[in-house]
């Protein structure tokens, strides 16, 4: 009989890489033998979420001479609840705990209120951080957009930065946080391949717009979110004279919120005419559609027609979500428009519904 010591290195990588979705399964592997502890660590101790409950235990075991797994955190997300601003942990002061991580490369901060950025607190947030590739910020208030520019401008390896619901304690009197930090990425800040941009309200579409154009040839990736308010004119007017300029992007991914008035659907139509002819590098098109009406056929044959000019795509993903899409008008359309990318050749369609898939 093997043991389980015996068996063969590619063996035991592809068993962990089948169960690394069961936690309880990969650590019990660890207890019956030491290898399978150690193959078993990045996918264990891989990413670490720290919260208001659970942030001094993880110090107090990451500060004990028992503690092995710190060179295996990759990903370290800081979460707050999103209502309590007034008790928990104090963001500035937790930051020189979380020194020690080696192979960490990304940062995740949630709902985190950050007003008291002295120099100080950048430094130390420079000092533990400084070889991360990827940041995403979410629901976090700064001060002043310069504030949150401060720390992005001193992150020389970042490659990838996420965007969504960037607060500023005193919003008036400021420009809109999207306008600083696109302002800073025109001015040759480190080579950003992906950028994401959530909750784009109508009034910062403008600065949006008009610095996305200076972006470098470095990035690749481009996620715009627009909230549903979004018109058609301002669409028009704002960005799709910018979207044309972006002939370097290769993956770019559109979220559009759509509700029964109908200019919300012009502003649909504007979007997707406003998608670049011909790009030379785009090769892959997301489109995530959020609604609560039924989609007819002239909305979707607009959509057809304005995607089948772009014959250079590889690969086309479209994501409905909302319960009304799951109906056989939808379905029926995208049983036809399958097969009209694959005669295409190399085209790959995927398509999601929220209630299942057709």
């Amino acid at each position: 009989m093997y043991s389980m010591s015996t068996l063969p290195l590619e063996l035991k990588d592809l068993i962990i890489d089948l169960i690394r979705g069961d936690k309880k399964a990969m650590a019990s592997c660890g207890l019956v033998s030491r290898v399978w502890l150690h193959l078993s660590r990045p996918h264990l101790f891989g990413s670490v979420i720290l919260r208001d409950h659970t942030y001094k235990d993880f110090l107090r075991l990451k500060a004990s001479r028992q503690c092995t797994f710190t060179p295996s955190i990759r990903t370290l997300s800081i979460s707050r609840p999103e209502m309590d601003k007034l008790y928990g942990m104090d963001f500035t002061e937790l930051i020189p705990k979380l020194a020690g991580f080696p192979s960490l490369t990304c940062l995740r901060v949630f709902h985190v209120c950050w007003t008291d950025l002295s120099a100080d607190s950048v430094n130390k947030f420079l000092a533990v951080f400084h070889d991360i590739t990827e940041l995403d910020i979410q629901n976090t208030t700064f001060e002043a957009p310069h504030h949150l520019i401060a720390l992005l401008a001193r992150l020389p390896r970042l490659e990838k930065v996420t965007l969504q619901v960037v607060r500023l304690q005193r919003k008036y009197g400021y420009p809109s946080p999207f306008d600083s930090i696109l302002k800073w990425i025109a001015k040759g800040p480190p080579p950003i391949r992906t950028l994401r941009l959530s909750g784009i309200r109508p009034d910062e579409l403008p600065d949006v717009g008009t610095h996305l154009r200076t972006l470098g040839p470095t990035l690749r990736d481009l996620d715009l979110h627009l909230v549903s308010s979004t018109s058609s004119r301002t669409v028009t007017e704002s960005l799709a004279p910018h979207l044309a300029c972006l002939a370097h992007v290769a993956h770019l991914t559109v979220h559009v919120s759509l509700c029964e008035h109908k200019r919300h659907w012009k502003a649909y139509r504007a979007l997707l005419a406003a998608l670049p002819h011909e790009p030379p590098a785009l090769e892959t098109l997301t489109i995530f559609l959020e609604g609560r009406v039924y989609v007819n056929h002239i909305v979707f044959g607009h959509f057809n027609s304005t995607i089948r000019a772009h014959t250079r795509l590889r690969l086309l993903r479209i994501s409905l979500q909302g319960g009304l899409y799951n109906s056989w008008e939808v379905k029926e359309f995208l049983r036809q428009i399958k097969p009209k990318f694959a005669a295409r050749g190399g085209v790959e369609l995927e398509v999601g519904l929220s209630n299942g898939e057709p």
